[in-house]
């Protein structure tokens, strides 16, 4: 049985990013059209065992203990990332998020792209969000996973425009997505080679 929860905890989170944000913002993603430009996995992030087995259909159902673990591991991921819930802007504070976002200043500014505070505070967010959502779904991460992400995230919400369907949506979103999956390798690494999987088969690599 797979089961994918909407973050509770994200709405404070994403409220601080997207306060001042308005239509569609050009992010830097790694990502380019030929596939990955740059190494997934963060140097020095070391592996952990995941707590929880993949949940599928022989697995059977999910049990009580299972859904109060995932909410476990989601608040001790906040407090290890030092994500504040209160409204405050988010800024890179530990290791693996200071080189994340200096890599992102970076990849901006071969692309001519202003890097701004707004930005950094957008980016750890759409990260965070992403390993919140892996948690949430026991660590099983797939092309579905990341559709259903996508389609119910508040920040692609407010970074794609509403009237955007088909290849113009999935042009729009595929950036965006790029920055996240890149993230993902520095915030939650076990999960990134699982949503760099599902980017591909969504929006081609």
């Amino acid at each position: 049985m797979k089961a994918r929860l909407r973050p509770l905890a994200l709405t404070l989170l994403v409220a601080t990013a997207l306060g001042t944000t308005t239509g569609c913002i050009r992010l830097p993603s790694p990502l380019g059209p030929d596939g990955m430009e740059a190494p997934l996995t963060a140097p020095g992030a070391s592996a952990a065992p995941t707590p929880f087995a993949t949940p599928d259909d022989s697995a059977g159902p999910l049990t009580g203990d299972d859904v109060d673990a995932a909410f476990a591991e989601r608040e001790r991921f906040f407090e290890e990332q030092q994500l504040p819930l209160d409204g405050t802007p988010l800024v890179a504070v530990t290791p693996a998020q200071k080189q994340f976002v200096a890599e992102q200043k970076d990849y901006a500014a071969q692309q001519g792209i202003e890097w701004t505070d707004r930005d950094e505070s957008l980016s750890l967010a759409l990260v965070a969000d992403a390993c919140e959502t892996a948690i949430l779904s026991y660590h099983h991460v797939d092309a579905t996973t990341l559709q259903a992400h996508v389609a119910t995230s508040p920040i692609f919400a407010q970074l794609v425009p509403a009237d955007l369907q088909g290849t113009e949506r999935a042009n729009a979103e595929a950036p965006i997505a790029s920055l996240m999956v890149y993230g993902t390798s520095f915030l939650c690494p076990d999960d990134a080679d699982a949503w760099l999987a599902a980017y591909t088969e969504v929006y081609g690599g």
